[in-house]
C-alpha cells in the first residue's frame, strides 16, 4: 500500500487476519509486516512535478518496508489526491432477457457506467454500485438470482484527470512496481477512521494533508461523495515562516508542537523561541507567545475549513447526509481544530485515528497515516472488484461488443 503525499511517502505491507468486511460486521484485522516512509520530494499537491526526485523517494520508502517485512513487493495500491477528483452519481437499467438477474446483467450495467464516467479525459478510480432496483422493488442489496423484468443500479463513480494518473503510474512503474489499484485518498482515509454506525447514519471525513485537503461522505454504508482542494498544512507552515522570517523546518516545528486553532488566556504567558533565517546556529533567538502563533494560524485554518464547507454545501445530497464530521490527517492534530470545525459547519466533530494494526505498536497509529492504513481496508471491502472485472470483461472483448456498449450507454445514461 503506497501513500504518495506532498510531505511524505509511506509504504505499508500487511497481512489480513480475518475475512469479514468491517461494514458488515466483525472488522477485518491486519498484521503489520513492514513499514517505510520517506520525506517527499518532487511532489506538489499530491501530483508528480519531478519524476527523478519522486522516484527516489518512493524507492526509499518501499525498500525500507521490504527490509522490515523481508519480502519483495511486486504490486502496490496507490492513494490518489491529485487530478481534480470528481464525484458523480447516476442510474442505469437493463431488461432481463431470462427473467432472472444474472451476474452478466449486473456486469453489463457496471461496465457501461465505467465507460460513461471515463469520458472527457478522465480515469475511473471507482465505479461503485450503491443500490439495486428490481421492477418496483427498491433498495435491494444483492439482486443476483432474483426474478424480475428490469434491473436498475444506482452507481457512484470517482474519477481523476488522465494525465495526472499516467504520470503517477509512470513514476511508480519506474520503480519496477506494478500498479494494482488507484484509490481515491479521501475514500481510503475515511475507511480507516470512521465507525460502522457513522458510515450507516451519515458522516463527512475531512483529511488535512500537507498539500491537499480532501472530503468524503458516507451514507447507508456507501461512499456517496468525494472532493479535494489544493490547500493543506504546508500553507500554515509557510505562513509561519514568512511572518517570522524563520526557516521552514523551524516553522513546521512551531506548528506541530505549539500550533492551535484557539488562543486561551494561559497561551498569552507561554513564550516560544525561534531562530531567524540565516542564523544557522541560533545565536539570536526571537520570541513569540503561543497566543500570537494561534492568531497567525487562524486565518489559513478558517480558509481551508470554509472551502470544505462550501464544497460540501454545493452537493445537496452529501450535505444532507453528513450528520457529523471526522477530522484526520497530519494537519488535524492542531489543538482546538475539532471545536472550530464544529462551529463553522454547525455539526459535531471529532478527531479520527486509524484502526490499529496488529503487532504494530505505535507505528501508523497517528492521523497522518490514516490514508495508508485505509488502503488496506479499501482492499478488504472489495467493492471495486466487480466493476473492475466488468470493465475488463465487457469493454475489452472486441470492437463489436464495444460499439454495442457505446450505443447502450447513449440510451441508458
Amino acid at each position: 500500500m503506497l501513500d504518495i503525499g506532498t510531505s511524505k511517502i509511506g509504504c505499508l505491507i500487511a497481512k489480513a487476519q480475518a475475512a469479514p468486511d468491517w461494514l458488515d460486521g466483525e472488522p477485518m484485522q491486519f498484521g503489520l509486516l513492514g513499514f517505510g516512509h520517506h520525506r517527499a520530494e518532487g511532489m506538489k499537491g499530491g501530483m508528480i512535478v519531478n519524476l527523478d526526485s519522486a522516484e527516489h523517494c518512493i524507492r526509499s520508502a518501499v525498500d525500507e518496508a521490504e527490509r522490515m517485512a523481508e519480502v519483495t513487493v511486486e504490486d502496490v495500491a496507490i492513494a490518489v489526491t491529485c487530478g481534480r477528483l470528481k464525484s458523480d452519481s447516476f442510474s442505469a437499467s437493463v431488461a432481463l432477457a431470462n427473467g432472472v438477474v444474472r451476474e452478466d446483467d449486473i456486469a453489463r450495467i457496471l461496465a457501461g457506467g465505467w465507460q460513461y464516467a471515463a469520458r472527457d479525459g478522465r480515469t475511473v478510480l471507482h465505479a461503485l454500485p450503491i443500490s439495486y432496483d428490481l421492477d418496483d422493488n427498491r433498495g435491494i442489496h444483492d439482486p443476483l438470482g432474483m426474478s424480475g423484468e428490469r434491473l436498475a443500479i444506482d452507481i457512484h463513480t470517482v474519477t481523476a484527470d488522465d494525465v495526472a494518473m499516467r504520470n503517477l503510474m509512470l513514476c511508480v512503474e519506474r520503480c519496477h512496481l506494478g500498479v494494482s489499484a488507484l484509490v481515491a485518498a479521501p475514500y481510503a482515509s475515511a475507511l480507516s477512521v470512521i465507525s460502522q454506525d457513522e458510515a450507516e447514519l451519515g458522516v463527512a471525513t475531512i483529511d488535512f494533508g500537507a498539500g491537499t485537503t480532501t472530503l468524503s461522505v458516507f451514507q447507508d454504508g456507501h461512499l456517496i461523495h468525494v472532493d479535494a482542494i489544493a490547500m493543506g498544512g504546508y500553507g500554515l507552515t509557510t505562513d509561519i515562516a514568512r511572518s517570522l522570517s524563520t526557516p521552514i523546518e523551524h516553522a513546521e516545528r512551531l506548528k506541530t508542537l505549539h500550533g492551535s486553532a484557539f488562543a486561551t488566556p494561559s497561551d498569552e504567558c507561554e513564550i516560544i523561541t525561534y531562530p531567524t533565517v540565516g542564523d544557522a546556529h541560533g545565536h539570536n533567538l526571537n520570541q513569540i507567545t503561543k497566543a500570537q502563533l494561534a492568531v497567525m494560524l487562524r486565518p489559513r485554518i478558517e480558509e481551508i475549513l470554509d472551502q470544505m464547507r462550501k464544497r460540501l454545501a454545493a452537493n445537496d445530497h452529501a450535505a444532507d447526509a453528513a450528520q457529523h464530521l471526522v477530522l484526520t490527517g497530519g494537519g488535524s492534530q492542531l489543538t482546538g481544530l475539532p471545536e472550530l470545525a464544529s462551529n463553522m459547519f454547525g455539526k459535531p466533530a471529532r478527531l479520527g485515528r486509524p484502526k490499529p494494526l496488529l503487532g504494530a505498536g505505535d507505528v501508523g497509529q497517528g492521523p497522518d497515516f490514516s490514508t495508508a492504513t485505509g488502503l488496506l481496508h479499501q482492499w478488504a471491502r472489495g467493492d471495486d472488484r466487480l466493476s473492475s472485472r466488468s470493465q475488463q470483461r465487457f469493454l475489452g472483448t472486441g470492437t463489436g461488443y464495444f460499439a454495442w456498449v457505446s450505443e447502450w450507454i447513449r440510451d441508458n445514461f
